[in-house]
């Protein structure tokens, strides 16, 4: 059968949009006792944790921020917002989520007419965002900071700042407004349910390739094929290993091994004047623990899981495994998720764009997505703040997040969902 991509496959029940990721609180597991418990129950409830815990892990002093950006009239004040023009409406696109646990999905708008002087009122909305976060940036670098002074054994830290593009989804509440400042709007809907959804239209993505990519003074564009497969590794319940394969003759082959990110920082921004909203985070990748790394028998666990993988263009997330091969001989990793992706990277001076089609499926809640996303990042940012690891020269950082979020606002941002 001939090979068909991600983008143009389809879901059973024609479900093909992303499952948006859940903003803070996170909700604490706890680990169980006895891991070496073999009944049923307690496998389920160890994989389950592992899919909710491993794909997003908060580090100690995590922040979470969420405001709004846009949306002034022409004679305000800056925080004043014009009566009735801030409101919740339904997400046109949210029947097509397959996780439905979140509840109804709901966006916040600004009425047109009443909001179009918001852009006279505030022509450098990325000087407002990157003023705004600047606290919770160099706070959250102070943690990193910390983090590697203290010398977290067996993992190797990168610190990656990014900013992603989508639509921020509010869960389960409708508001038809009444908010005459920022600060209440802010404080009327900080408190509820939240998800970033990622994904984006086929003509968004090939608007960007077409009209914004040829601006950015590119020195570098690859695309790349990956398969990444999540592991649950019962011995380390609290996270997760992805394991990065590429197709060999015909086979998946193992490329590279991580554990899953650590997020130091998320901040969502609700662009009013704009088709999407924002998503910063600050973030670390996580190396392959050493200790894992020297042990052979570790190793050949893994790279047993990943050989037995069949690829199937049927298969939702591109692979399967045969009934009882996706457990290690000694039940210590299970495959708990399967990512088909398609990327293409373009890099610049400050920047490193990915386009991703991505298609997802999670073995353990038979959940499955595909979706185009776009991610920027902010390379600039993370060397600047590295170079600055005793002092960290914020004003230096600030003017390369404000020159980034610029080129975002004005290139971005526009979308017809």
């Amino acid at each position: 059968m001939a090979y068909i991509p991600p983008h143009k496959r389809q879901s059973k029940d024609g479900d093909n949009d992303l499952v948006p990721t859940p903003s803070f609180p996170v909700p604490k597991f706890q680990k169980r006792s006895n891991l070496e418990s073999s009944t049923v129950s307690e496998s389920r409830t160890r994989v389950y944790n592992a899919r909710k815990v491993g794909m997003m892990i908060y580090a100690k002093g995590a922040i979470s921020k969420w405001f709004i950006e846009g949306g002034s009239s022409s004679t305000s004040d800056g925080d004043h917002l014009p009566a009735g023009s801030v409101r919740m409406e339904p997400f046109r696109r949210s029947e097509s989520f397959e996780w439905r646990r979140w509840g109804d999905a709901f966006v916040l708008t600004c009425v047109p007419h009443i909001c179009s002087g918001s852009l006279q009122a505030q022509s450098t909305p990325w000087v407002s965002i990157a003023e705004n976060i600047g606290d919770e940036l160099l706070e959250s670098f102070g943690n990193f900071r910390e983090e590697i002074r203290s010398g977290e054994i067996g993992e190797e830290l990168k610190l990656s700042f990014v900013i992603r593009i989508g639509k921020i989804l509010f869960h389960g509440k409708n508001f038809s407004g009444g908010v005459t400042t920022r600060a209440d709007a802010e404080s009327c809907f900080g408190h509820v349910g939240r998800s970033f959804c990622t994904n984006l239209p086929d003509s968004y993505m090939e608007f960007i390739l077409a009209t914004v990519i040829p601006k950015l003074g590119v020195y570098s564009h690859q695309a790349k094929e990956y398969y990444h497969v999540k592991v649950f590794d019962k011995c380390n319940p609290d996270t997760s290993i992805s394991i990065k394969c590429r197709v060999i003759s015909g086979q998946l082959k193992m490329h590279k091994i991580e554990l899953s990110q650590k997020r130091c920082l998320v901040v969502d921004v609700s662009c009013l004047d704009k088709d999407l909203d924002l998503r910063l985070m600050l973030s670390t990748k996580r190396g392959l623990a050493t200790s894992v790394k020297g042990d052979a028998e570790k190793l050949t666990s893994l790279r047993q899981l990943v050989d037995c993988a069949i690829l199937d263009s049927n298969a939702k997330g591109g692979v399967r495994w045969a009934m009882g091969k996706k457990f290690s001989a000694d039940r210590r990793y299970t495959v708990i998720g399967v990512w088909h992706t398609n990327v293409q990277t373009i890099k610049t001076s400050q920047l490193k764009l990915r386009l991703r089609n991505a298609d997802r499926f999670d073995f353990w809640a038979s959940d499955g997505d595909i979706s185009n996303e776009v991610t920027l990042e902010v390379t600039g940012i993370n060397a600047s703040l590295i170079i600055g690891l005793d002092v960290v020269e914020m004003e230096a950082t600030i003017a390369i997040l404000e020159e980034t979020l610029k080129l975002v606002w004005d290139h971005f941002l526009s979308c017809d969902l």
